[in-house]
């Protein structure tokens, strides 16, 4: 049997074994769809569940222990759905649904694709020709290009917010040291940065709205940073729980923020800057320096090739 399996390996051509590697990303791919769709079991909480309208016979059982059991599984559960939602919340869908659509847009693609790619290929060739691992392999791109785009924008947003993040603190510092409040000040900065930072004045402006609605200032920052997800926001949020906390100056507590801000882009753009030289090196090896070669060698070259060669037969 083991000889037998050992020919048909060795006659699997090459086509055939990306067939195979397709074939296997495939069924991940397949098997992390379902996963994702499917309710969690959890074996614990399923034994603390009434039975026939009665409590399960449960040695020491309490109803504590069986409220704890749900908080665990509830929080088990928001553990694995806050991975996708929180990108999701950090990309700027904050809809209850959009984990699901999320999953359904993948699911449809991971679908989708392949019967593109066969369309396109039956409109210039024949059917017979169609290669399965090339329906395999889009398949597997389909299911992971949303995943790419989500990443993308996520990056985008939260470079726009670092980039608007000190002029706003400097137009806020401003309006609370005129003598408007925080919150005044606040919906005054998010009205003001609407067209030139549309992404972080509608932060801000949703934070106000919170305010407004009655959650404390501090909760309502640091909910602004959990929304974002920038560093820079949660320091903030953090500065102005301790001015609130300790009675300090908020005027005082913000400048120093911005400055602080402005401060750790200098260094980041001079981190970026001192990389610049070593990431020059693989391109002016495998282009620039043969190309500099060529220029200036390659005269001499041509010279000793007609007039020295000759001269040794």
């Amino acid at each position: 049997m083991w000889a037998n399996l050992v020919e048909v390996l060795q006659g699997i051509d090459t086509q055939g074994w990306v067939t195979v590697l397709a074939a296997v990303l495939a069924m991940l791919a397949l098997a992390a769809a379902v996963r994702s769709l499917l309710p969690d079991f959890n074996p614990i909480l399923d034994r603390l569940r009434p039975r026939s309208g009665r409590a399960a016979a449960v040695p020491g059982l309490t109803p504590s222990l069986v409220a704890k059991a749900k908080d665990v599984d509830r929080d088990d559960k928001q553990r694995e759905a806050s991975q996708i939602y929180r990108l999701l919340v950090h990309a700027g869908f904050r809809d209850p649904q959009a984990v699901t659509v999320f999953m359904a847009v993948k699911v449809a693609l991971a679908a989708g694709l392949p019967l593109l790619v066969f369309l396109v290929w039956i409109m210039f060739t024949r059917v017979e020709d169609f290669p399965v691992w090339l329906a395999l392999v889009s398949c597997c791109s389909g299911f992971f290009l949303p995943n790419l785009w989500l990443y993308s924008r996520v990056s985008d947003r939260k470079l726009a917010i670092n980039r608007a993040l000190p002029d706003t603190l400097d137009l806020l510092v401003t309006c609370v040291e005129a003598g408007l409040g925080l919150d005044a000040a606040i919906a005054r900065v998010a009205d003001e940065q609407e067209f030139s930072a549309p992404v972080l004045a509608s932060e801000f402006k949703m934070t106000f709205l919170e305010i407004q609605a009655g959650v404390l200032r501090t909760d309502a920052f640091r909910r602004l940073a959990t929304r974002t997800g920038v560093d820079d926001l949660k320091s903030l949020a953090a500065t102005l729980n301790q001015t609130e906390l300790f009675g300090t100056s908020v005027a005082t507590a913000l400048r120093i923020q911005s400055e602080w801000i402005r401060t750790r882009r200098m260094q980041r753009a001079e981190e970026r800057a001192a990389t610049v030289s070593v990431k020059m090196t693989l391109p002016l090896v495998l282009f620039i320096l043969p190309s500099l070669i060529m220029v200036i060698m390659g005269p001499g070259i041509i010279n000793i090739a007609k007039n020295l060669m000759p001269s040794f037969g």
